[in-house]
C-alpha cells in the first residue's frame, strides 16, 4: 500500500503500473536480456529467467579499509565501525560538484573539509524544500572499491546505519558497469533522521538511456545488464566539529526475474512464534496526522514499529518502543510523499541503536532461519483480488507486513497491519500463497531489523545476507 509511486517511476520504461502486469515486464526484461548476455560478456553464466540476489555487506573496519576516503575516515572500536568526516590540514582535498548534485565546491583549507553550497536556491525543490540545508555546508566522501558480482544484475538498492546529529545528513551514490562502459552516478535518498537540518528525501526524475532512480531503487533500463556496481558515500555538516557518524552501508544488488530459488523448509522452527506486539495501521486517530495520513500508506512503519517494540521488549530497551505516528514521520520522504521508503524504515530503526538492512530473499525458507534466530522479518508484497486468501484489504500494488512465526504445518504467521485493529492483526497466510506475492510483488524485498552483535543464521543464505 506504500509502493504505487515506484510503478509510476518505472511507467517510463514499461508502461505498466500493477502486478500481474509485473509479469509482462519479467517477460520482455527476460527476452531482451538474454539477447544482451554474449555481447555483454558478463561474467558467471546465470539463467536470466531465474532471480540472482548478491548481498554486499560494510560494517566493519577491514571492509572500509578498501574504501577511498577524501575528508573520511573509518575508526574501529570493539567489533564495531564509525565513518566520520575527518579534516585534512594536510592535503588538498578533492572536492566536486558531482559529489553534492551539482552545487557550488571548493576545498576550504580552514576547515580541512570540502566547502559547498546547496545546488538549488532556498525553497526551490519539490513543494517548496530545501534540496539539502538551502544554503552552505562542509562534506567529505568515500569511494566504494568495484564490486564485480557473480552473475549479471539489474536492480540495486542500498542501506545503511547511521546516527546524524542535528546540522548533519548523508548521501549515497551509484553507479553500475554496461557493456559500454560505466554509466554516470546515480543519485539515491538522502538522509538525516530529523527535520532539524533538512527534509530527508529521493530524488525523482532520473530516468535516461542507461537506467533509473524509482524511489530506493537503481535499475538499469529493461534490456540491459550490469556486472559491477560501485557506491559513493557523501557526509554533510554545517560545522566542522559536528559528523554523521555512519556503522555501516550495505547493497543488494539483484537480478529480477520470473522465477526465483527454492530451499528446502525446516520444520524444526515450525510452531515457533515469536512475540511481536500486533500493531494496526488502520486506527482512526492515525488519520489526519499528516506524513502520508495515517491507513492505507502507513504499513512500512506500522510493521518497522512492530519489529522495534519486539526488540524493546526483548532487550529491556523501553526507547524501541517507538508508535507507529513517530515511526511514520521518522521514515516520511518528502520527494516520495510518503513513508516506504525501504532503506528509510531500516535507517530509522538503526537510528535507535539497532542493524537495520534491506535485502531481498527467494525462499520462505530463509526467513525460516531468521525466525529461528530470534529475528522477525518485514516483507513486502502485491496482490489483487483473490491472490492472498484472508488478506484484509483485497488488492494492493505494494504492501508490507511483519513475518514472526510458522505454524505446525509450515504456514507463515504474520501481524498484518492491514487489519482493522490491533487484536485482529496476527493472521495466518498459507505458505504459498504468501511467497508468490512477496517474489512476484516484490522480488523477495525484506527488511531485516536485530540487535547490533546478534548471531544472523549461516544456513540458506543464498547471497541474501
Amino acid at each position: 500500500m506504500t509502493h504505487t509511486s515506484r510503478w509510476k517511476q518505472w511507467k517510463q520504461w514499461t508502461r505498466a503500473l500493477r502486478w500481474p502486469a509485473r509479469i509482462v515486464i519479467m517477460l520482455v526484461a527476460i527476452v531482451a536480456v538474454a539477447a544482451t548476455l554474449v555481447a555483454h560478456q558478463t561474467p558467471t553464466a546465470h539463467a536470466a529467467s531465474l532471480q540472482y540476489d548478491e548481498f554486499w555487506s560494510n560494517s566493519s573496519a577491514t571492509a572500509f579499509a578498501a574504501w577511498s576516503p577524501n575528508g573520511v575516515a573509518a575508526s574501529a572500536s570493539g567489533n564495531a565501525v564509525s565513518v566520520q568526516l575527518a579534516p585534512s590540514h594536510k592535503t588538498t582535498l578533492t572536492c566536486a560538484s558531482g559529489d553534492i548534485d551539482g552545487g557550488a565546491a571548493s576545498f576550504d583549507s580552514r576547515s580541512g573539509l570540502c566547502a559547498g553550497t546547496d545546488p538549488m536556491a532556498p525553497g526551490s525543490y519539490g513543494n517548496g524544500l530545501n534540496y539539502y540545508n538551502g544554503g552552505s555546508f562542509y562534506y567529505g566522501t568515500l569511494l566504494s572499491p568495484v564490486h564485480t558480482t557473480a552473475a549479471p544484475i539489474n536492480h540495486v538498492i542500498a542501506s545503511w546505519d547511521a546516527t546524524t546529529p542535528a546540522g548533519t545528513w548523508m548521501e549515497v551514490h551509484v553507479r553500475v558497469l554496461q557493456g559500454s562502459g560505466w554509466t554516470h552516478w546515480y543519485i539515491l535518498p538522502i538522509w538525516a533522521s530529523d527535520f532539524s537540518t533538512i527534509h530527508r528525501h529521493s530524488v525523482n526524475g532520473q530516468g535516461d538511456t542507461d537506467g533509473g532512480v524509482a524511489t530506493d531503487t537503481f535499475f538499469t533500463k529493461p534490456g540491459q545488464v550490469a556486472s559491477a556496481y560501485q557506491l559513493s558515500l557523501t557526509l554533510f555538516t554545517t560545522s566542522p566539529s559536528l559528523s554523521p557518524s555512519v556503522r555501516a552501508l550495505d547493497a543488494i544488488a539483484s537480478y529480477d526475474a520470473s522465477q526465483y530459488q527454492s530451499f528446502p523448509a525446516d520444520p524444526s522452527v515450525w510452531e515457533t512464534n515469536l512475540p511481536v506486539p500486533q500493531r494496526s495501521q488502520m486506527l482512526p486517530q492515525y488519520q489526519g496526522l499528516g506524513y502520508g495520513g495515517g491507513g492505507e500508506v502507513w504499513c512500512s512503519p506500522t510493521s518497522t514499529s512492530m519489529v522495534m517494540a519486539y526488540w524493546a521488549n526483548v532487550l529491556g530497551q523501553p526507547n524501541l518502543n517507538q508508535t507507529v505516528p513517530a515511526a511514520a514521520q521518522g521514515t516520511y520522504d518528502f520527494a516520495y510523499g510518503g513513508t516506504g521508503n525501504w532503506p528509510f524504515n531500516t535507517a530509522y530503526a538503526a537510528s535507535y541503536g539497532l542493524t537495520g538492512f534491506v535485502t531481498r530473499m527467494s525462499s520462505m525458507s530463509q526467513v525460516e532461519q531468521w525466525i529461528k534466530a530470534g529475528v522477525p522479518i518485514v516483507i513486502s508484497v502485491a496482490f489483487n483480488n483473490g491472490q492472498l486468501p484472508g488478506e484484509p484489504v483485497k488488492n494492493s500494488p505494494g504492501h508490507l507486513l511483519v513475518i514472526r512465526g510458522f505454524t505446525s504445518t509450515g504456514d507463515v504467521i504474520t501481524n498484518d497491519p492491514a487489519a482493522a485493529t490491533d487484536a485482529q492483526t496476527q493472521i495466518v497466510y498459507n505458505r504459498s500463497d504468501l511467497e508468490t506475492v512477496w517474489q512476484y510483488g516484490s522480488n523477495g524485498t525484506a527488511y531485516v531489523i536485530y540487535p547490533q552483535g546478534w548471531q544472523a543464521p549461516t544456513v540458506d543464505v543464498g547471497g541474501s545476507w
